[in-house]
């Protein structure tokens, strides 16, 4: 694909009923992304986000469909920031720097950072306190 190639709006059916489809668009709005991966990579990486999400929810029965706009916003946030993870997880092994050296934990930075922002939102979402626990 071409860097500077446009996207087409591929919007990624929600597999659980009443719940928010999301497009290729909105997740390169929501998180810093490469759009050069593709329709096709993106959108694979949405419905496996929608399919990790959903089952951190099935669990919970916090929720009914349909959803408020709060509860469609945190869900959306949530899905977006796995996506991205998904991504940043199979980019850290690349090469990141210009002088050739692999900076593979620059990413794990960014990975955790990206599941830290899901589980805000699913706390959110779910009503339940942010809990962080920092090892020393």
């Amino acid at each position: 694909m071409l860097l500077n190639n446009s996207l087409s709006e591929t919007v990624v059916q929600n597999p659980r009923e009443g719940y928010p489809s999301i497009s290729v668009t909105e997740l390169l709005s929501e998180v810093r992304l490469d759009a050069s991966k593709g329709n096709e990579l993106l959108a694979s990486n949405i419905e496996a986000a929608m399919d990790t999400v959903n089952n951190q929810l099935i669990g919970k029965h916090y929720l009914v469909a349909p959803l408020t706009v709060d509860q469609t916003r945190f869900y959306k946030r949530a899905v977006c920031n796995e996506a991205a993870a998904v991504i940043a997880e199979d980019n850290k092994d690349f090469d990141t720097s210009s002088t050739g050296q692999i900076r593979g934990e620059n990413g794990l930075d960014k990975v955790t950072s990206l599941r830290r922002n899901v589980n805000y939102a699913i706390a959110d979402l779910t009503n339940r306190k942010r809990n962080r626990v920092r090892l020393l």
